[in-house]
Parts: structure tokens; C-alpha cells; sequence
């Protein structure tokens, strides 16, 4: 995090003396340039200095001055493109920079006329030049040339922000080209890619033709039903089996993909129950096609707990070796002055270590229903741990330093580390704890790559 430095008065006035003498030296310049006839060139000195000291009179008596001069040469650019008839966009163009001009002059505490001539010149020529852009920009439109459309509606949008139906025709023109590459997709069967488009299409105008519709069709036609039956254990441990389904579950379910659905538990539990296929009925992939067929499912999710191992640590204690520092008060025999000296007595601390570890491994497949093929087939594995590291001491925490090579170490690592230790949480995950971490994380990944792999099986 960068830190702000305090600014002292003094400093303070320094930095205020070296804005105003940056202003000053601007001024000075303008000037100068102003006597050579530079007037644009002086405009821009003037302009800077003011900035830079607001209440440099003299910047802003120059500025005025320089800064209208060269105002008036933007305008009368402006009226000889209008007189010659020249381009209008031209210029518009050329009095928007007049009219931008003025205002940045203006910030700085200068104002700047234009004569309400050049405004009604302005708005006469701005009218021609819409109308102009709007014939150009259905033109487009007509031709189906939407992006180039889009540009010039915009540009409309930008001059004149209601000017007639061109917000309208704008809309039109950006949505269009999506609704009709969405409908092609899904009529090519491309659902997802579709219901993208049609996504894009809704989110900028939620009411255009019958785009909702439309999505809500590639959902219905793309959308890809799994059932996720009970998982198995290896050494017929249910109660860890039961877990990993039930969070394989909540994974699928988490991914947010409005073409991925899971088949709630109750109804599997129900369609086990009327097949009288307890936990261990569904081990078999002829069996578990049948079952999910019943459910309604394009896919069955089976799996097998390998390996399950909770290694909760004992905590370990050590004892060491280390100084605390304490002062001694000295007198200097030739002066009576006194003063302290530091000292280093050997003490004893206590440093504790614990560590928790808990092992997940099974193994998954997704198997269509519609062509048997095995979809995804991977083991997940997961450990995780959690451990402390931390020291106690009973006298002056403060003032604890560790020892390296027999004496005290006295440098600022081993400082950091010994209050690091000292003030180390103490308290280590539950293997429970880390047993949900494991299964969160690993059905999460499980349920990314299924999630990944339907997208590039089923566009």
C-alpha cells in the first residue's frame, strides 16, 4: 500500500511556491509569444499557467486575450465551411472543437464568448447533417449492412440523443445481426451457442420479436438431464459414499449451466425404492441404464469411494532455547551521567506443532443413456491438512529473542519470527472440517470437467 507522506507547512509552502513559480514561467512565455503574433501558440501558456495558479491574473488577462483569438479563428473556420457549403460534417465537427475549446478555457476561470450567430449557424447546419445521417443510416439498414448502421445511429445518438426513432433503429441494428446468427444456430441444433445470442439479444432489448421464446426453446431442445445415483465404497463404508453423492449433487447443481440438469435426490430414492434397489443394487451399468431411464435422464452419474483416511495429529511440544533481553542502568564514572545498557539472559520457551490430514479418493463415471458411451471417467483425489506452529512464553514476550549459534539472534528476521510465533493462531482444523473441505473441492472439480466436457459433446 503506498503511504501518503504528512506535509508539513513548510513543505507545504514549497510545493505552493513551485506551482506558482511553474505559473509564473508559463505566464512569462505567453507573453513573449504573444508579441511575436503567436497568438495560438500564446493561448496555450496562458492556459497552462492559469491552471497551474488560479489566481495568476496575468495568465488569465493573457488568456483572455490569446484564448479568444484563437476561438475566433475556430469559428470562422466553422462559418467558411457553412458559407462555402462544404461538408457538414465537417462542420459540426469544427464547432464542437470551438465549443470544447471554450469550455476547457473555461474550467480555469476564463470565459469565452460565441456569438449567438455561429449558434444558429451551428444548429441550422446540425439539422442538415442529421437528416443526412439518418438517410445514410437507413440506407444501411436497408441493405442489411447492421454494424455500419449501428455506427451511424450512433453517431446520431451523440449529435441529438431523442433525435426521431434513430435510439430505436440503433437498438435494431446492434440486435438483429445476433437474433438472426442465434436462429440459425438452433435450427444447425448449436443450442448452446444459440441461447448465447439469444442471451445478448434479451439483455439489450428484452422485448425484441420473440427472442425469449426462442432461448427458452434451445433450453428445451439442448437441455441435458443427469441423474446422480448413489455412490459405492470400497471397504463398503456408506456413510462416506452417501456424503460424496450428496455433494456431487450440490456441484452439478452449482455450476449454473441452464444445460446441465440433475435429477433431485428424492426422486432417485423414490425410483430405487419402487425397483427395491437399495445402495448396493445400482453396481452395474445395465442396471443403472435401466434405473435412469426410468428417471428421465440422458445420463447416469455412478461412483466408487477408493480410499477415505482421517489422520487427526497429536500435538508435539518442544522445548527451547532462547534470550530475553531486559536494561541495566549504568552511571559514567567520570560525568555522573547515567544510562542504560542492554542485556541478554538465557530463558526456555515452548514451541507446539500439530497437524491434521484427511485422504479422499473415488472414482467416477458419466455414462449416456442414448448411446452407452462412457462420457467422463476420472479418479478424484484430494488431501487436505491443516496444521499450527507456535511458541509460548511466561515472562516478557516482548523482549524474546532466539537463539542461533549459542547467542542471542539479534537481527530483524529473527525478531519477526519469534513474535510470529508467539502470536500464531493455536488452534487447528477438526479433521470434520477438513472432511467437508475435501469433498466440496474435489465434486467441484468433478463437476467442472463434466460440465466442460457435455459443453464440447453437446454445442
Amino acid at each position: 500500500m503506498c503511504r501518503i507522506p504528512h506535509i508539513t507547512p513548510a513543505l507545504f509552502a514549497l510545493l505552493l511556491f513551485a506551482g506558482c513559480s511553474g505559473s509564473k514561467s508559463y505566464s512569462k512565455k505567453g507573453e513573449k509569444l504573444d508579441e511575436a503574433g503567436l497568438y495560438a501558440e500564446a493561448a496555450d501558456m496562458f492556459l497552462q499557467s492559469a491552471i497551474r495558479n488560479p489566481k495568476n491574473i496575468d495568465a488569465k488577462i493573457g488568456l483572455k486575450k490569446t484564448g479568444q483569438q484563437l476561438l475566433n479563428e475556430k469559428l470562422s473556420t466553422f462559418f467558411k465551411n457553412v458559407a462555402m457549403d462544404g461538408s457538414k460534417a465537417e462542420a459540426v465537427q469544427t464547432y464542437l472543437d470551438a465549443e470544447s475549446y471554450r469550455d476547457r478555457v473555461s474550467r480555469a476561470g476564463v470565459a469565452l464568448e460565441i456569438p449567438d450567430s455561429y449558434k444558429a449557424d451551428f444548429e441550422k447546419v446540425k439539422g442538415e447533417h442529421l437528416v443526412e445521417l439518418y438517410n445514410e443510416g437507413q440506407g444501411l439498414f436497408e441493405r442489411e449492412e447492421f454494424s455500419a448502421a449501428e455506427k451511424v445511429f450512433a453517431r446520431i445518438a451523440k449529435l441529438e440523443p431523442n433525435y426521431k426513432d434513430a435510439s430505436s433503429l440503433q437498438n435494431v441494428a446492434y440486435v438483429e445481426p445476433l437474433y438472426r446468427l442465434a436462429s440459425a444456430d438452433l435450427a444447425s441444433g448449436n443450442y448452446r451457442k444459440a441461447h448465447a445470442q439469444f442471451t445478448k439479444v434479451i439483455d439489450k432489448n428484452s422485448s425484441y420479436k420473440d427472442a425469449t421464446t426462442l432461448r427458452q426453446e434451445c433450453l428445451t431442445k439442448g437441455q441435458f438431464t443427469v441423474a446422480v445415483l448413489p455412490f459405492t465404497a470400497a471397504d463398503n463404508s456408506s456413510s462416506m459414499a452417501a456424503k460424496v453423492q450428496a455433494h456431487a449433487m450440490t456441484a452439478l447443481t452449482s455450476t449454473n449451466d441452464p444445460f446441465l440438469k440433475v435429477v433431485d435426490r428424492e426422486n432417485i430414492e423414490r425410483i430405487l425404492e419402487e425397483q427395491r434397489l437399495g445402495l448396493s443394487g445400482v453396481v452395474d451399468e445395465q442396471t443403472a441404464v435401466r434405473v435412469g431411464n426410468l428417471m428421465g435422464a440422458q445420463a447416469v452419474l455412478m461412483g466408487t469411494v477408493v480410499d477415505y483416511r482421517e489422520v487427526p495429529g497429536q500435538m508435539r511440544r518442544s522445548t527451547k532455547d532462547g534470550f530475553e533481553s531486559y536494561r541495566v542502568q549504568q552511571v559514567n564514572k567520570e560525568t555522573g551521567e547515567k544510562y542504560f545498557i542492554t542485556r541478554y539472559k538465557p530463558v526456555r520457551y515452548s514451541e507446539f506443532y500439530q497437524e491434521n490430514k484427511v485422504v479422499l479418493s473415488f472414482n467416477y463415471r458419466l455414462v449416456s443413456l442414448e448411446t452407452g458411451e462412457v462420457l467422463v471417467s476420472k479418479v478424484a483425489e484430494k488431501e487436505v491438512t491443516d496444521h499450527v506452529y507456535y511458541a509460548t512464553y511466561d515472562g516478557n514476550r516482548e523482549a524474546l529473542l532466539p537463539m542461533r549459534n549459542g547467542v542471542a539472534d539479534l537481527s530483524n528476521n529473527g525478531r519477526q519470527q519469534m513474535m510470529g510465533l508467539l502470536n500464531a493462531p493455536r488452534e487447528v482444523k477438526p479433521v470434520a472440517t477438513l472432511m467437508s473441505d475435501a469433498l466440496r473441492s474435489s465434486t467441484s472439480s468433478m463437476a467442472s470437467d463434466i460440465q466442460t466436457i457435455l459443453a464440447q459433446k453437446l454445442p
